[in-house]
């Protein structure tokens, strides 16, 4: 490991966040985190809270218009009328404190550059948010997780495009190139790496070909000049905008809030659009029976189609709403979808991947506008101007089919679109809201071509093709099936492993809660790999035990291989777990959810020490060696940290509101089976 001599600055860095320095640190590994947008940056912080030793991290960031929000709440894609999709008491950096963003908002935030409307407004847990400030609220506590971090962790934060990651004994060089004028290349060794990379570029249909390069058509409405390009649109022109998905909600915002005021034709084949959320809406989690389908033994994509059906309107006459249109109306194919999770995890597993790939092509569309709704504040803006007012006309129309071709006309200034079962329209614009491409097989995106296809770091993910593979932690799959030494991955492009590993569809493969689990559970990851990175027994703990503290137990004291008696090694399996549960898990939580370095520092002394007298007490009360003493607590440390992760990461056990906003928050009653 290169020996680094830092020293001292307090340089003002990107919306005022300074980023200190500490003087003469030495021989501090280096975690080099690629993307500073929403899952870079709150892994930044995740690292900076939870370090235990000397560590620089470095965040790279190549749009600075992104950094600390990213393609959805960065600075150039975003404007003020654009809301985050989630109420204000969901959307906290840390499951373990909910109301920390509403702390921060009404006590803390600097407004003096918010617009009046947001300036006097105080947030409770059911308000809206404007993506803006959640954007302050990343960078703000990015600043404070620098301050409060130990004095030799320190942040560097640069600005570049990451082209490549090669291995280099047993480290990996980052190649990028920065900012200026002349993109100079530069050479980053780095002891890990997370690649937080955010979405890949938006989908490019081969309708698009004629029009691709024409200043009619916006490829992709969160560029950094995507605001400009809107305010360029005349009042009065008509604008198709293709795809009927949240983007596209977004996109009539923005045309609102330049000014437009002619008419929109939002396009998709199936015409499905978001439904809005009632006034009073909770996220409630419903429980729902195994779908009698899944008892099939071969499961066709015909069987499966018809069986959703089906269980769909079983589930609706047992628990639906009074009649449609009505409000629980709006969330009733959200819940249905949450509540399936478990069943979409064994279905992706059974079936072939190239299936699985087909229903998740085919029904898109569907899957993604019945996952979420959105919230009053966006959905209205869409939907008050799908039906019109008295005085006020109806300017935003759905069209459902299919687009063959789209081309120039009138020397340019127009687009003539033509679908496959109905007459071409001609528009004055074009704003492309498909989404991203997912594929990783075919990403245009030199870093990740690199890594795929150049040194086999990753590899598509294997059953959905949307995404890399990953390990439990986020660890890179390379293309012979073994992980990734230290080279990690949070964002987007899990949205594969959501799906397989966790059941998830739609936006919520990279919804905020996803992400910010992600960040959590990867940088605690990483941290214990520094912690441990000469002890190869933490590295054959098996995969997913820390799920079950009984399984974990018995895992230990299976690994100890111990000569005794059944009766004495059951009674060590019972005295490990209780420790576990009663002692362990209890102080680590209180670790995890500290307010600060100090405290987390005591609870870490006491934590320590806890597990030092344990260790003693094992070798006394069953005559184990001190080695083999040290290796069960050892362990044992390592699973309890990871049993608190997740379920502090588990939205079926979200923590207590004891705040005082606590008596805000309702809690729906749970459906039966």
């Amino acid at each position: 490991m290169e020996n680094m001599t830092v020293e001292m600055q307090h340089a003002p860095l990107h919306d005022g966040v300074q980023t200190t320095m500490p003087a003469a640190v030495t021989a501090a590994e280096r975690i080099t985190i690629v993307g500073a947008g929403f899952s870079g940056t709150l892994t930044a912080i995740r690292l900076l809270q939870f370090a235990q030793s000397p560590l620089e991290i470095c965040l790279m960031e190549r749009e600075e218009g992104y950094r600390y929000g990213g393609l959805a709440f960065g600075q150039a894609s975003t404007n003020w009328e654009h809301m985050l999709n989630i109420q204000a008491g969901r959307i906290t950096l840390r499951r373990e404190r909910p109301e920390d963003f509403l702390e921060w908002a009404n006590e803390e935030a600097d407004r003096s550059s918010w617009p009046l409307t947001w300036q006097y407004h105080t947030f409770g847990v059911a308000c809206v948010v404007p993506r803006r400030i959640f954007r302050q609220y990343l960078a703000e506590r990015l600043r404070g997780a620098v301050a409060d971090a130990r004095p030799d962790v320190s942040l560097r934060e640069l600005s570049g495009e990451t082209i490549d990651v090669r291995a280099e004994g047993e480290r990996y060089v980052v190649k990028y190139a920065d900012a200026g004028p002349q993109g100079a290349i530069h050479e980053l060794p780095s002891d890990r790496v997370i690649l937080a990379t955010g979405h890949l570029a938006p989908v490019q249909a081969p309708f698009y070909h004629q029009v691709k390069d024409s200043d009619r058509f916006i490829a992709d409405p969160y560029s950094p000049d995507a605001q400009e390009r809107f305010g360029a649109v005349g009042p009065d022109e008509t604008v198709l905008v293709t795809g009927s998905a949240l983007s596209s909600f977004d996109t009539v915002v923005s045309l609102v809030h330049s000014g437009h005021t002619g008419q929109i034709l939002i396009c998709s084949r199936g015409g499905h659009m978001h439904d809005t959320y009632p006034t009073d809406h909770e996220h409630d989690i419903w429980q729902a029976r195994r779908p009698p389908f899944l008892d099939t033994e071969n499961l066709t994509p015909e069987a499966v189609v018809e069986g959703i059906k089906a269980e769909y309107a079983h589930l609706r006459a047992e628990h639906g709403p009074g009649g449609s249109g009505s409000a629980h109306d709006a969330v009733f194919a959200e819940r249905v979808m949450k509540a399936w999770e478990p069943y979409v995890i064994e279905l992706v597993s059974r079936m072939d991947g190239a299936d699985v790939r087909m229903l998740l092509d085919r029904y898109k569309s569907l899957i993604v506008t019945n996952r979420t709704s959105t919230v009053r504040e966006i959905g209205s803006v869409v939907r008050d101007r799908m039906r019109g007012f008295n005085g006020a006309p109806k300017t935003v129309s759905v069209v459902a089919a299919g687009i063959q071709d789209m081309r120039l006309v009138e020397d340019g200034t127009r687009i003539r679109v033509v679908f496959a079962d109905r007459d071409d329209v001609i528009v004055d614009r074009v704003v492309n809201c498909l989404g991203n491409n997912t594929d990783y097989e075919r990403t245009g995106h030199p870093l990740w071509s690199a890594l795929v296809h150049g040194r086999k770091f990753a590899q598509p993910q294997s059953k959905t093709h949307r995404g890399i593979e990953v390990g439990q932690h986020g660890q890179l799959v390379t293309a012979d099936g073994e992980t990734a030494r230290d080279l990690f991955c949070v964002g987007p492009m899990r949205q594969g492993d959501e799906t397989t590993r966790r059941g998830r569809l739609g936006a919520f493969v990279f919804s905020i809660g996803t992400l910010r689990n992600q960040c959590f559970d990867t940088a605690m990851e990483v941290l214990r790999r520094v912690r441990s990175a000469s002890d190869g027994e933490q590295m054959n703990i098996p995969e997913g035990i820390h799920h079950c503290l009984t399984r974990s137990s018995d895992w230990i004291v299976s690994d100890l291989r111990l000569r005794a008696k059944e009766a004495d090694v059951e009674r060590l399996r019972h005295r490990i777990l209780s420790y576990a549960r009663e002692t362990a898990y209890p102080h680590t939580v209180d670790l995890l959810q500290a307010e600060d370095r100090s405290e987390r520092e005591k609870h870490r002394g006491i934590l320590g020490e806890d597990f030092a007298q344990f260790g003693s007490a094992l070798a006394r009360e069953f005559g184990l060696s001190a080695e083999q003493a040290r290796r069960a607590v050892s362990l044992l440390a390592t699973v309890v940290e990871k049993h608190a992760v997740h379920n502090l990461c588990d939205i079926t056990k979200l923590a207590g509101w004891d705040a005082q906003y606590g008596d805000q928050v309702k809690h729906a009653p749970k459906k039966d089976a």
